[in-house]
């Protein structure tokens, strides 16, 4: 009886801690990928299964077919997996369906968006961030979560736009930096130039204490003016 109720146990699958939402398809994407082929049933959302027959011929009767009632019962822990796994926003978008897949599908429908408008906006975004007073650490994270979003809808960023704009975004500070960056042939790897970058960093707080080097000068400017 003990060992029954151990098996039972064990036929249910493991849920996930990450409920989906409008701001975290991609996470969710990517740690569902994972635990549901972890169950190994990847298969009922990639689209690679098909339910069988429901029914077998058997002297000449139909019998319930055991296979398509395998299938059923693992059809529902990855449906289970899925819907444990949303908030009541997105499990509204699945009000009916009846597989895996149909689920797997509309959550990607309605969460990755591939739309023009999102490309658009998304790559003026990449385009128009910026440095700042952050570090490069925080900025290149930043850039690079942009890059992933675009490359999940089908739109990836190429290197040489990656280069040109996450160079523009470290701003007047990094001139020098980002000068010989692009005189470089061949180009540096994305993430060999945010290693070098985050390298330079260091090497300008060593030189000019934790202020980037325009704010430097200008606490040296007004010094020397007081001392006029």
């Amino acid at each position: 009886m003990a060992s029954d109720s151990v098996t039972t146990l064990n036929s249910v699958p493991q849920l996930s801690p990450i409920k989906l939402s409008a701001d975290n398809y991609l996470v969710w994407h990517n740690h569902m990928t994972i635990l549901v082929g972890l169950h190994q049933l990847s298969h009922h959302i990639d689209g690679s299964s098909s339910s069988p027959s429901e029914t077998i011929k058997s002297d000449d009767k139909d019998i319930p077919n055991p296979k398509y009632l395998s299938w059923l019962q693992n059809d529902r822990k990855a449906s289970l997996l899925l819907l444990s796994a949303l908030t009541d926003e997105a499990a509204a978008e699945v009000l009916g369906l009846t597989n895996a897949r149909q689920i797997w599908c509309a959550l990607e429908s309605a969460y990755n968006n591939a739309s023009v408008e999102r490309v658009q906006s998304l790559r003026d975004s990449l385009r128009e961030l910026s440095k700042g007073t952050s570090s490069v650490t925080v900025f290149a994270r930043r850039f690079k979560l942009i890059c992933e979003q675009l490359a999940a809808i089908g739109h990836p960023v190429a290197d040489i736009d990656k280069l040109h704009w996450f160079l523009c975004g470290l701003g007047p500070s990094y001139e020098v930096f980002s000068t010989a960056l692009r005189a470089t042939k061949p180009a540096p790897l994305f993430r060999n130039l945010i290693a070098q970058a985050e390298s330079h960093e260091l090497f300008l707080q060593s030189i000019h204490g934790a202020v980037t080097p325009p704010a430097a000068f200008h606490a040296q400017h007004q010094r020397e003016s007081s001392s006029v």
